[in-house]
């Protein structure tokens, strides 16, 4: 027992900054909304569409900003003040939540309007993200950073757990304008909480060009194995594992019968799952066995891919929906802390900005991949299929396991300089 309450304490140890508490309140009181509006958007799509593709297109939209903005976004997180980007980014994503209730609420929808506020939202997104990530170091310090990061992804994913359970019972009661309209007050928490905050500044550097800033990213990630091995695994992840999030309302529907419901009890499934794994992240206190948790988190996504797949029963897919949540948060969770505390300080919004490049960016044309080959072979095997590629890349990751233990385990002086 007492090994156990020294490990939470351990995974919780960001929250004794004051700062950080408040940020972390108000982020998951607003990523609440985010996965209402997510939930509730996508069933509206299919609702007013019957088409996979159109939901692959949907992905497309929202995440596909990302694909092309988010190194650049890097260049200026590391430039720009942190906390007014996320201000203004926030801000403007209240702005569009608003407008898709009113439309919603009137009557007056139409999907391609749906999927023009979607790709609005993702250009938003595109350069708030690696801000927001980065802003945790400004806050905590790289000491509790790992925390902090862990501790994001926790609220994030206990959020992907009450959002869409609370958005399936609000679309069945009421439409999915009711959930929009609650997103938009929900941008209300953080920026209040990112007003009464004052994050220690980032040191001053000198600028170069953006073009050379970005190649300076790009060849430090590409150089350091360790680095590529690792984003090479959210690669995959994200192409592969991430398209069941477009398939699901197909699956909710059409394979296991539960209607919107039983979509939002996937999704809540998933979040369950993506809690404990990002808290048992925190939770680590060396890196020791990098490599196999990193490999151990995406074969779990991959077994619980197939498993799913073949699954007919509402109940054993939540379950399998645990798995798949799980394994999501420990590869990301893991991953997302290593790259901000070994990147050197004047580089990590560059470097997370990969990161979340392939992460966000490739999920889009994953997304877009499963809609057009559910449409042609049908949902189950697009899962399946989409598992198989990420074991085999966990298979991969295990050789690299001896190459990456060392790789955290030596000293990050660079991480350690500055903020």
């Amino acid at each position: 027992m007492e090994r156990l309450a020294s490990r939470l304490a351990h995974a919780f140890r960001a929250l004794r900054h004051r700062p950080f508490r408040v940020y972390w309140i108000g982020q998951w009181l607003s990523v609440n909304g985010t996965w209402m509006q997510t939930t509730a958007q996508a069933w509206l799509v299919y609702r007013l569409t019957d088409s996979p593709l159109v939901l692959g297109i949907l992905s497309a939209v929202r995440f596909g900003p990302a694909l092309v903005g988010s190194p650049i976004a890097g260049v200026l997180t590391d430039r720009l003040p942190r906390r007014l980007v996320v201000l203004t980014t926030q801000s403007l994503s209240l702005v569009q939540a608003t407008l898709l209730a009113a439309l919603t609420l009137s009557g007056a929808i139409r999907v391609w309007q749906v999927l023009l506020l979607a790709l609005a939202q993702g250009i938003v997104d595109t350069l708030d993200t690696p801000a927001r990530q980065t802003l945790q170091v400004d806050i905590v310090g790289v000491e509790d950073l790992q925390s902090a990061v862990s501790l994001n992804a926790s609220a994030f994913n206990a959020a992907r757990m009450v959002g869409p359970a609370l958005a399936g019972v609000m679309v069945a009661a009421w439409g999915e304008g009711v959930c929009f309209a609650v997103n938009a007050v929900s941008y209300l928490a953080v920026l209040v909480a990112l007003l009464t905050i004052r994050p220690q500044p980032a040191a001053a550097r000198r600028a170069g060009s953006m073009w050379g800033e970005l190649s300076e990213g790009v060849r430090y990630a590409w150089n350091n194995v360790e680095v590529r091995t690792m984003l090479g695994g959210i690669a995959v992840t994200s192409l592969f594992g991430l398209s069941y999030t477009t398939l699901l309302p197909v699956f909710a529907r059409d394979v296991l019968h539960g209607g919107v419901r039983g979509f939002g009890v996937l999704m809540a499934s998933g979040g369950l799952g993506a809690v404990v794994g990002a808290l048992g992240a925190a939770a680590r206190r060396s890196g020791r066995h990098m490599g196999g948790i990193m490999a151990a988190g995406q074969g779990a996504l991959g077994l619980g891919l197939v498993a799913l797949a073949f699954t007919g029963s509402l109940p054993v897919a939540s379950v399998w929906m645990v798995v798949i949540g799980l394994g999501v948060a420990i590869q990301l969770s893991t991953t997302n802390g290593f790259l901000q505390v070994t990147a050197p300080a004047h580089m990590r919004g560059r470097v997370v900005s990969l990161y979340i490049w392939l992460f966000s960016g490739l999920a889009p044309v994953g997304g877009f991949a499963a809609g057009w080959i559910a449409e042609h072979v049908g949902a189950p095997w697009t899962a399946a299929g989409a598992g198989v590629a990420c074991g085999l890349a966990a298979a991969l990751t295990c050789c690299e396991m001896p190459l990456l233990r060392r790789a955290f385990a030596r000293p990050c002086r660079s991480a350690g300089e500055g903020r």
